[in-house]
């Protein structure tokens, strides 16, 4: 039996391991190895995902093939029973695991396993990295594919098979391309919590259509219903792995890039050049040198795949100026999309463990040094390198196929996707081994707990049997106390009655002792009477003696009975001390059986309640998992779905991160060319609305010329500009006025006045006989007598032009000139409507009525209401004077003082309003002479009365200086007599130059009467003449609008490529 190959080292894992089943393992994603023994070498692995034990590697006994998925489970856990083994777990990031998975397929129990692992290249952006023409024809010789197309930017490149709408291939390229980049992919992946590129499948009743994109280029593929998309990406993808060519392939040039960083060469710089490029994934080359002779480390995401050197031919030479301390190393980032592989350097048989090894002893010979590089490259590089040392150990061996039988499809699954029954079976897998696990924690859990009150319950009737017993030895010892108590007062009964009897005694005694002493003396008197007989005395004497001896018995038998009494008495007392003892004891004694009792009860009680407590704990561990299943359920999922996003975002962090430095890159690059293209659009933009505007113009001119070339009026109008040339001052004092924010109707209808005396004099310039210099007429003279024909027209053009130099020019004058008195008087009347502004803030800080001031305050803004502003300030001011005159009369000196300040500013006021002649009702002055008839000064006192045009009522009314309050708005209805518009334009009828016959003029003239002034067609020329002059002056006041049919396409197209990137 061989040993299984040793795969990558990762972050070692220090904590506990369990290999039984439906135990969550303490790491999210790594592998655990088997050691037999004290072998070096393992004898398995297990693959482990999101906490679970997802796949088996073992060696079979057949030499050359390996054991993996359910036979490697079983050959492991046979092992693991025979022999005395350790695991070792090492920890792995959800990229590596996939890289892993890769190389390993058949190690997975369930394939489902191995969706949703990242895969460290894109196969549709390496599909598309191909020729688009031979992945077309590729796809279309599938017996699913219908037919196939390759689009790029909405361009179609190349279409086979059969595809819908024949002879319409570009517009529907152009349709699935901007479907496809109106759903926006990226975003929408993201929003859907779906990372990564793939494809799209929209499914049909009768076929599916297959959407992939990498940038600007896509594949659309129609195929039958029932096709398995990505296995028809995934074999054409295979079909087609000898077409794919790299960058640098064959010793051709390098694409140009970006440079991230650059410095001075050398082992060390390599290696720091190597860091940032491992941090940020960058696909490009390490270039050292910039001559012919230059070195470059091609990197795939950081990862050294090759080593491009044309000028030197061994790997030595290459690493030698790879690491030339004079060089300057440059760490360049290829542009986004650009493939890199194993071809794409010169020199061959490269490895990463090769050049780990060379790169740490070709600039140095010191061991230590040596050891520190090597161990830094292994640090840095050591997973890939054991990871590609293993895909060539993989190559060498073979997994066991043998053994089992083809499983028939279940009838129900015959028709659906295995796939998608898989990876719901392995999500429902994954969920079922987390709800085991967490079930496991929880009755762990509840068991300590029931083993902590089985505990508690030992202990309460422990202490309940020493109750019991210190209850039966205090009982006792209360029975003998009682026993001993019936003694000791049956010992004091006797006690007692022995001193009761000895008291007795004594006092039989006392009197017996009494009566000898009286007989005593009683003998002795008789003594005394006998004394002198003596025969009597021996007798006497005797008698004496007897006596004596009686007394000194009896003093004998006293003291023993005082001393029998005393010892009685003090026999008794101690009787007494003793049975008080005893009394204290037995209280004593009945108070601790009292709180042995209390105790008892009290155990008893705890007793009862710590098996209710049992009880409830057994119900509540029954009825736990059905009242909290879907709690647990939804935690185990969400802890599952937690970490697998912790860890896919922690890798869309990373990749986030790269996006954003190539965006970042290719800011520099975007910089120049916005700027290129700003000014380019900016200059197209200009151009393109001036060609608009000089187009429209040289067209209304052609018009205009082609109507009026018969015309001697508007020909003298059109030479002769000088005339008008007054004006300009005026209509810029007009502009300035409108741009202050005040109204300006007065001014408005002062300068239609003008309009009106101007048109009035052009149409009395104009009186001419018409039917003189008609068209008709025109026309039968040139073509009867055209000298005649010339002549007339020359005199008639000299006429209108002297006519209008003399009176129009004349008219003219006189109109600015009261314009410009007009815009004095306006000027004026904005000052005077700022100070009575000023005034009326003032009166209501005094405490004028607010809404009164308020209502004043809104017409400060139209000089046509100046005359009713002021009266009505004035009125406000004099009634708050009087307010202020009678209040002054009612304060004190100092009070009264500070009023007559302010009555005096007031009475100032009052004095300037009248002053300015507004306050009595008939201001004085051209603008207010205007307001009142509508006529302009020069109209008043140049022009008769009769031949004066008539006034407006409309425009008088307009005028008119009444007063607004706040709160009144003025709704104007829009004129809808022509439509008008943005610019001020208004359709214009195409012109009718249409010769009739001479026998039609004939008529025509012979026809028109009495109404030829009116149906005149010059008559009408000129006043569509005045009508697009007010119109031209409106358009000009109007910004022009952006051109929008006139742009370029090509400019729109770049445009529209350009407007997803985000800086």
């Amino acid at each position: 039996m061989i040993t299984v190959f040793e795969l990558p080292i990762g972050k070692p894992v220090n904590e506990s391991i369990s290999l039984e089943e439906g135990v969550l393992q303490p790491f999210a994603h790594g592998v655990i190895s088997t050691y037999a023994g004290r072998r070096k070498t393992p004898q398995g692995h297990r693959l482990v995902r999101a906490g679970r034990v997802v796949g088996y590697l073992c060696d079979a006994e057949k030499k050359g093939v390996m054991l993996g998925g359910a036979e490697a489970k079983s050959a492991l856990e046979a092992l693991e029973a025979q022999q005395k083994v350790r695991h070792v777990a090492s920890s792995y990031t959800i990229a590596r695991l996939g890289a892993l998975a890769e190389l390993l397929p058949e190690a997975f129990v369930h394939q489902a396993d191995r969706q949703g692992l990242k895969s460290s290249s894109n196969a549709v952006e390496r599909l598309l990295a191909r020729d688009l023409s031979t992945v077309v024809r590729t796809l279309s010789e599938n017996m699913t594919v219908r037919g196939a197309m390759a689009i790029d930017s909405g361009m179609l490149i190349d279409h086979a098979g059969d595809l819908p709408g024949l002879g319409e291939e570009e517009r529907l390229a152009s349709e699935l391309h901007e479907m496809m980049s109106g759903m926006g992919h990226q975003s929408m992946h993201e929003g859907w919590g779906m990372t990564g590129q793939s494809h799209w499948t929209l499914h049909t009743e009768n076929g599916a259509l297959l959407l992939a994109q990498s940038g600007e280029i896509s594949i659309a593929a129609w195929t039958e219903k029932d096709a398995n998309h990505a296995r028809l990406l995934s074999s054409t993808s295979i079909a087609l792995e000898g077409d794919l060519i790299a960058a640098g392939a064959h010793g051709s040039k390098l694409p140009e890039g970006f440079a991230l960083r650059e410095g001075r060469g050398g082992p060390d710089a390599v290696l720091s050049m190597l860091k940032a490029a491992m941090q940020e994934e960058v696909t490009g080359h390490l270039q050292s040198g910039s001559s012919s002779k230059a070195v470059s480390l091609i990197l795939s995401r950081g990862v050294p795949v090759a080593l491009w050197a044309p000028s030197f031919e061994t790997n030595e030479e290459a690493m030698l100026a790879l690491t030339e301390a004079k060089r300057k190393v440059q760490l360049i980032r290829f542009p986004a999309g650009t493939i890199v592989s194993a071809n794409s350097g010169t020199v061959e048989g490269f490895t990463l463990a090769g050049f780990i090894e060379t790169l740490a002893t070709v600039r140095t010979r010191s061991e230590a040094r040596q050891a520190s590089l090597k161990a830094m490259l292994e640090d840095l590089l050591g997973f890939e390198a054991s990871l590609e040392e293993l895909q060539a150990a993989r190559s060498k061996l073979k997994f066991n196929t043998g053994g089992a039988d083809v499983a028939e499809a279940l009838p129900v699954m015959r028709d659906q996707a295995v796939s998608a029954v898989d990876a719901g079976l392995r999500r429902k897998l994954e969920m079922a081994e987390q709800r085991v696990d967490a079930l496991n924690k929880e009755k762990a859990v509840l068991t300590s707990q029931v083993n902590a009150l089985e505990k508690k319950k030992d202990a309460a009737q422990i202490v309940a049997r020493e109750a019991t017993e210190s209850r039966q030895e205090n009982t006792t010892a209360l029975e003998e106390a009682n026993r001993q108590l019936n003694t000791m007062q049956v010992d004091l009964a006797q006690a007692r009655s022995q001193w009761e009897e000895a008291e007795s005694r004594a006092e039989r005694l006392v009197r017996r002792v009494n009566e000898l002493e009286h007989q005593v003396s009683e003998r002795a008197a008789e003594l005394a009477k006998a004394v002198g007989d003596a025969e009597s005395s021996a007798e006497l004497q005797t008698m004496l003696e007897e006596l004596s001896l009686k007394e000194a018995e009896l003093q004998a038998n006293l003291s023993e009975g005082s001393e029998r009494l005393s010892a009685i008495r003090k026999q008794s007392e101690d009787e007494e001390r003793r049975l008080r003892v005893l009394s204290e004891q037995v209280n004593t004694s009945r108070e601790r059986h009292a709180r042995a009792q209390a105790d008892l009860i009290a155990a008893q009680e705890q007793v009862h309640v710590s098996n209710l407590e049992l009880e409830s704990v057994r119900t509540e561990e029954k009825h736990a998992r059905q009242r909290t299943e879907e709690d647990r359920l939804r935690r185990a999922e969400d802890e599952a779905r937690r970490a697998n996003i912790q860890a896919e975002l922690r890798e869309l962090m990373d990749e986030r991160r790269q996006v954003l430095r190539e965006l970042g890159d290719l800011g520099a690059r975007r910089g120049h060319a916005e700027a290129e293209l700003s000014t380019l659009v900016d200059k197209a933009t200009s151009l393109a609305e001036a060609h608009e505007e000089a187009l429209a113009d040289i067209q209304e001119a052609e018009r205009l010329r082609a109507r009026l070339a018969e015309e001697p009026l508007a020909q003298a109008l059109l030479d002769d500009n000088t005339t008008f040339q007054g004006l300009g001052p005026v209509l810029e004092r007009l502009e300035h006025a409108r741009s202050l924010g005040y109204s300006v109707t007065m001014l408005d209808r002062a300068v239609e006045r003008a309009l009106q005396v101007i048109q009035g004099t052009v149409d009395h310039v104009a009186a001419t006989p018409r039917h003189l210099l008609s068209s008709e007429v025109m026309t039968l003279l040139e073509r009867q007598v055209p000298q005649t024909a010339g002549a007339v027209r020359g005199l008639a053009r000299w006429s209108v032009q002297q006519r209008l130099e003399q009176q129009l020019g004349e008219t003219v004058n006189h109109v600015v000139v009261d314009l410009e008195h007009l815009l004095e008087d306006f000027d004026r009347s904005i000052t005077m409507l700022r100070r009575i502004r000023n005034v009326l803030e003032q009166v209501e800080r005094l405490g004028a009525p607010s809404h009164e001031v308020h209502a004043l305050l809104a017409n400060c803004q139209r000089p046509e209401a100046l005359p009713s502003l002021a009266m009505g300030t004035r009125k406000l001011i004099q009634v708050a004077l009087d307010d202020i005159y009678l209040e002054a009369d009612q304060r004190d000196a100092g009070e009264a003082i500070g009023l007559e300040e302010t009555a005096r500013v007031l009475e100032e006021l009052i004095t300037q309003l009248d002053a300015s002649g507004l306050t009595d009702g008939r201001p004085r002055g051209m603008m207010w002479a205007f307001q009142r008839d509508g006529l302009l000064p020069f109209e008043r006192e140049s022009i008769p009365a009769e031949q004066r045009i008539p006034v407006n009522e409309a425009m008088l009314d307009d005028m008119e200086p009444h007063l607004i309050q706040a709160e009144a708005v003025e709704i104007v209805a829009p004129d809808a007599g022509e439509t008008v518009d943005d610019e001020g334009w208004s359709p214009l009828p195409p012109p009718t130059n249409e010769d009739a016959p001479v026998s039609e003029v004939v008529a025509t003239n012979e026809s028109s009467t009495g109404t030829d002034s009116l149906e005149d067609e010059r008559a009408q020329l000129e006043a569509e003449l005045a009508r697009l002059d007010a119109e031209r002056s409106h358009r000009i006041a109007h910004t022009p609008a952006p051109a929008s049919s006139g742009a370029d396409t090509a400019l729109a197209d770049l445009e529209s490529r350009l407007s997803d990137i985000e800086f």
